[in-house]
């Protein structure tokens, strides 16, 4: 099924739910469905905070990924389900769709919740008046008719002091104080901006800044990071792969003078986490995943049309060259 198809069934399920709906009632039970990747989650947190601001007493359930349980580990209003077959089908009085599928449109059709909001309607609308909006803006637009307009868009990922302290102790046992974030990876090739220009920069912040590079990423990523610093001639970096989990990798990003990356899900988590950061775009609509905070810098080059057809023959992430890094550097760290 094609993704405008989904975005009007899901828009003729709320239409239908809410024909006879409550948008007045004190919702005490709220399901959230978001089966979505982690950069695609951390988007989505001010929906999580601000729902929990309109109906504190609410119990929220979260249907996701099961790598995206950690996000609320620390978070006690929210319980995650990672099997959907498994949520109770008479429980929830609002209904939240931010990235489902048909299985989850017919349910809601079938449970008659007191209301329900999805994010295909949305994007259906935005498709045809005004086009795509930042993620953020486009989760929090979902329920501006629960909560309005202004509703805070900051998204920090909530760590624990025992996440902070296993930071502290690995940057104390390497003596470590000022360190810069790096992030080769990226789930798709097109995304990845080459290993030689990442070399290149680790070796101008080394030489011209000396601080140290913390190369992050997942398991996929370890041969990535271990390639590039081959090319690296100060031994001061670390390839710390393997040595935090995700919310111990925010905790990271909370102490960190920079982040840079392509865009993945280490990018949104440290931007969530309010830090300077340069964001390295190749495929992609303009504007719709930058980070949001105001200490980001995107390198992204646009292609007048066909963005969902570049391959890592054509990546307009290529187009991004040392210089104007450096320079987006020399901004951020003064």
């Amino acid at each position: 099924m094609s993704e405008k198809v989904l975005y009007f069934k899901s828009w003729l399920a709320s239409k239908y739910i809410n024909l006879l709906g409550n948008k007045n009632h004190t919702f005490n039970s709220i399901l959230i469905i978001k089966l979505d990747e982690i950069g695609d989650l951390v988007t989505a947190l001010p929906v999580f905070y601000a729902l929990h601001k309109r109906y504190p007493q609410a119990q929220q359930t979260l249907v996701c990924k099961s790598f995206n349980t950690v996000f609320f580990e620390h978070i006690d209003y929210v319980q995650c389900v990672t099997a959907f077959e498994t949520v109770n089908k008479n429980q929830y009085d609002l209904i939240v769709d931010l990235r489902g599928n048909i299985e989850t449109i017919s349910y809601a059709l079938n449970v008659r919740p007191k209301y329900r909001l999805d994010r295909g309607s949305i994007r259906l609308k935005n498709k045809f008046f005004g086009g795509q909006k930042n993620e953020i803006d486009t989760n929090l637009e979902v329920i501006s008719p629960l909560t309005g307009a202004n509703v805070d868009a900051s998204n920090p990922i909530i760590v624990s002091h025992k996440n902070r302290e296993t930071v502290t102790q690995y940057l104390s046992k390497h003596a470590v104080d000022k360190y810069i974030i790096i992030h080769l990876g990226a789930r798709d090739a097109a995304r990845r901006w080459p290993i030689d220009r990442f070399s290149a920069i680790i070796n101008y912040l080394n030489e011209v800044f000396e601080l140290p590079c913390f190369l992050v990423g997942g398991p996929d990523d370890d041969e990535l990071n271990q390639r590039c610093l081959s090319q690296v001639v100060s031994q001061i970096n670390f390839n710390v792969v393997g040595e935090f989990n995700l919310l111990e990798y925010a905790a990271l990003c909370e102490k960190a003078s920079l982040f840079i990356g392509n865009e993945s899900g280490p990018l949104h988590i440290a931007a969530a986490m309010n830090i300077p950061n340069i964001a390295l775009f190749g495929p992609g609509v303009k504007a719709v995943f930058y980070p949001k905070n105001e200490q980001s810098i995107v390198h992204h080059y646009l292609l007048s049309k066909g963005h969902k057809q570049q391959t890592i023959e054509n990546s307009t992430i290529f187009h991004i060259t040392v210089e104007e890094v450096k320079k987006s550097i020399n901004k951020l760290l003064k």
